[in-house]
């Protein structure tokens, strides 16, 4: 009995040429995922990107003999990048109004803000025996000769 059965209603392997609703489905379109939005550039000029910025604070915290060696660092930047740069939530910059004439500008960074402008794994390192963090982070900036002396403690 099971030999007078069409194949088809048993379930067979292949579908038959001349049944319509069994023909293959159109090839799908691929995914098309929609372009992030690029960051805009940084605006002015800086000797280091934000990257290096980090990597240099981080730097500066490497243990060695179980002590913190250097905590100073001197970078090279014009005021536009200055006051785009520092602007995270907690940072305090005196004077509040400066320009490229202003002799000293001052921006004090806590742990919160410095982890806020550069990540919060630039502003740790240490090893099994002991952890740093950066606690305080002074950019003294002399808008005239373009040059940003950083100090960071712990």
């Amino acid at each position: 009995m099971q030999s007078t059965l069409d194949t088809s209603i048993v379930g067979a392997k292949r579908p038959l040429e001349s049944d319509a609703s069994n023909a293959a489905p159109a090839a799908k379109q691929p995914k098309t995922t929609k372009a992030a939005a690029r960051k805009s550039a940084a605006v002015g000029f800086c000797s280091l990107n934000k990257k290096d910025f980090g990597d240099t604070i981080k730097e500066c915290f490497r243990l060695e003999k179980y002590d913190v060696q250097r905590m100073t660092f001197t970078v090279q930047m014009d005021v536009h990048f200055f006051r785009n740069f520092f602007v995270a939530p907690g940072t305090m910059i005196v004077p509040p109004a400066y320009d490229e004439t202003t002799p000293v500008v001052v921006a004090t960074l806590g742990n919160r803000a410095a982890g806020e402008t550069f990540g919060v794994s630039k502003i740790k390192n240490g090893n099994r025996m002991k952890t740093v963090n950066l606690s305080l982070m002074t950019v003294v900036f002399y808008p005239p000769t373009q040059q940003a002396q950083v100090w960071v403690s712990i």
